[in-house]
């Protein structure tokens, strides 16, 4: 298999996709994101938890486009179906951050921890 472009990473099982927010459709995310795997260079992949429990729902995409080094973009509180639209339209396309996204991107240091 080769590399992808841009390699998701969907955090579940501690708070993310959990009942800490009961008003999610947390089948309804993974579905989205998961009908774009092997789509136009993306490859998604559902994982345990990422430690970033307090920023729950939380998304992390690496974008291998820009070298052998990814760039990494981490995504918290995805909560709204509409976000979760953004963000797999955002992947399949490829690109800068769209702004509406903006909001919910957060930095850590190299080993995914809070910045």
């Amino acid at each position: 298999m080769t590399r992808p472009d841009r390699d998701v990473l969907l955090c579940r099982d501690c708070c993310c996709g959990t009942d800490k927010h009961p008003r999610t459709d947390h089948d309804g995310q993974r579905e989205a994101l998961l009908a774009v795997d092997g789509v136009d260079g993306v490859r998604v992949r559902v994982v345990d938890c990422l430690d970033q429990c307090e920023r729950s729902n939380v998304v992390l995409v690496r974008d291998f486009t820009g070298g052998r080094r990814p760039s990494d973009t981490w995504l918290g509180g995805v909560l709204a179906a509409s976000t979760t639209e953004h963000v797999v339209a955002w992947v399949q396309q490829g690109g800068p951050l769209p702004r509406v996204l903006e909001p919910h991107r957060f930095a850590t240091d190299t080993r995914g921890r809070r910045a």
